[in-house]
């Protein structure tokens, strides 16, 4: 009985001591991946004039709640998205930011760690119409032909409306700022996923944690995207003060930097 207590002790010990080196090992990965990022951010940042931020300091999480890629930051008990490794810069006089945000989905037994790499564009001079533009897949295509749900589609431009699932409640609006440079842009060359609201636009590619060299690439064509916006969007469109008071949204101050 003594020898098979020892022979069960052994085992609990030997077992125990793997999972300490399993974990040991999985942070000491994890912690060498991060810093190995980080390195590659400051890089890049160095090489487009950016500046580095590791943390999220600023509050972009908090900051940017309203979009559907941050979700879960409206709830204080379920948040779970981290934004870190932020690189930040203009464009003329638009704030511009990259940078990496996860979140963790659990399906109740596991749960695994979901990241991408955003594009953040903050103009105070712009007003967008809130919007949702995202690839037209085959679920959205049955969504229409049973009446449920539809999209805003451009007669003049079949490749765009069949190429993207553009939202909105200000049909109108859209229809003046999506002009036909803008649709022609977005074809070429498709962030993937972008979302507008008020004085923000963000662009991501969901899942997608992105090298330098797609990095940069991914940071030069959004540029491009606010330079065609602030040259499409002068004071004639998009004054939304009017269409949704009650809609308003607080943006934060963001000092800049000296």
């Amino acid at each position: 009985m003594l020898l098979l207590a020892a022979d069960v002790l052994s085992a609990i010990l030997v077992s125990s001591g793997l999972a300490i080196t399993f974990v040991t090992l999985g942070f000491m990965w994890k912690s060498r991946r991060d810093a190995q990022r980080l390195a590659e951010r400051e890089k890049l940042g160095q090489e487009l004039g950016l500046s580095l931020l590791p943390k999220d300091t600023l509050g972009l999480g908090r900051q940017l709640q309203q979009f559907d890629l941050f979700v879960r930051e409206r709830s204080s008990w379920g948040r779970n998205g981290r934004v870190s490794n932020i690189l930040r810069g203009y464009v003329d006089d638009t704030e511009v930011y990259l940078f990496d945000y996860s979140y963790v989905v659990s399906t109740g037994k596991s749960s695994h760690r979901v990241s991408q790499t955003v594009f953040f564009a903050n103009d105070k001079n712009w007003y967008l119409p809130d919007f949702r533009l995202k690839p037209e897949n085959w679920w959205h295509k049955v969504l229409k032909i049973i009446g449920w749900k539809d999209d805003i589609n451009f007669s003049e431009s079949p490749d765009f409306s069949e190429k993207f699932w553009l939202t909105s409640e200000f049909d109108q609006l859209i229809r003046q700022k999506f002009t036909p440079a803008l649709q022609d842009f977005l074809t070429e060359r498709p962030p993937v996923h972008l979302e507008g609201s008020n004085y923000y636009l963000i662009a991501y590619k969901p899942g997608k944690m992105l090298e330098p060299g797609s990095s940069r690439t991914f940071f030069e064509h959004c540029c491009e995207l606010v330079r065609l916006l602030k040259k499409e969007g002068k004071t004639e469109l998009l004054d939304l003060a009017e269409w949704r008071k009650e809609k308003e949204i607080v943006v934060p101050e963001v000092k800049r930097k000296p």
